[in-house]
């Protein structure tokens, strides 16, 4: 949100995901700018919950064939997701980490403490960067479980943001991390970002890589797009995300991201 609305050509994944994408897009260019809603690139989300947070996350969800709400309070989430269960939906929720200045500040102090391994470099993927990187930075996202996200959005052209990879001699994507923000400028969150997509690849896993590359991304939103939150989410089995997160003061918060979907329209061609 802040950047015109364009038709992604460089989708990866596989035809689902990339319909996801596509319808992800269809609707925000209907609810760009309205405070209310979030998006970064894949779906778009509900971030102000309320009383009609279940029928909007159920026309998000019958719209793309996912539907999210941020900021949903745990003490409430359990009703949430019975609800749109009665409607026919498939749910989930994970919890909700959230940093401000306190994991600006341990970015900073980890980046001047801890230098880039000298057989590795840091890149940010911009619009000069080949393709063939593009879809070798999803392919490791994938190999981890997450997301693929269209390349103009890596590249920064969509959405103000960054994605910053770690490379090896080879010229392969080894780790990343991404941040993007999540709402449209002059709202109430125009200062919130969404941070995350950690990634790493096996051979080089245990050296704190993602963790490096997420306090550098933190780093530059601050200080180059005026963001003052970090916001992700991690489901609530993955211990070690939470610690690496909890490292850069991204901490678990008393929300949860709540989803519900529609399965016959995630699975439409």
């Amino acid at each position: 949100m802040g950047a015109q609305a364009i038709a992604y050509t460089e989708l990866f994944g596989n035809p689902a995901q990339r319909k996801l994408i596509q319808r992800g897009e269809d609707v925000w260019r209907l609810v760009k700018g309205h405070p209310r809603y979030a998006y970064y690139g894949t779906v778009v989300s509900l971030s102000d919950p309320g009383e009609d947070t279940a029928e909007i996350m159920a026309s998000l969800a019958h719209l793309q064939g996912l539907g999210m709400c941020f900021y949903c309070p745990k003490s409430g989430v359990a009703s949430l997701l019975e609800r749109l269960e009665t409607k026919g939906l498939r749910t989930a929720q994970s919890q909700y980490h959230r940093g401000g200045r306190a994991a600006y500040e341990a970015s900073k102090d980890l980046l001047s403490s801890r230098p880039t391994p000298k057989n590795l470099s840091v890149v940010r993927l911009d619009a000069t960067t080949p393709k063939a990187l593009i879809r070798a930075t999803i392919e490791l996202c994938q190999s981890c479980g997450l997301t693929a996200m269209p390349g103009e959005l890596m590249r920064g052209s969509v959405i103000p943001g960054i994605n910053l990879i770690a490379m090896d001699v080879n010229g392969a994507p080894v780790a990343t991390a991404s941040s993007y923000a999540m709402h449209a400028p002059n709202t109430p969150r125009a200062t919130e970002a969404f941070w995350g997509v950690l990634a790493t690849r096996e051979d080089y896993r245990g050296q704190g890589l993602a963790g490096l590359l997420g306090a550098m991304a933190i780093e530059y939103m601050w200080e180059n797009k005026d963001m003052r939150a970090f916001n992700t989410g991690i489901k609530a089995e993955n211990l070690a995300s939470q610690a690496a997160c909890a490292k850069l003061g991204v901490l678990n918060t008393d929300w949860v991201t709540a989803f519900c979907f529609d399965d016959e329209r995630l699975a439409a061609k």
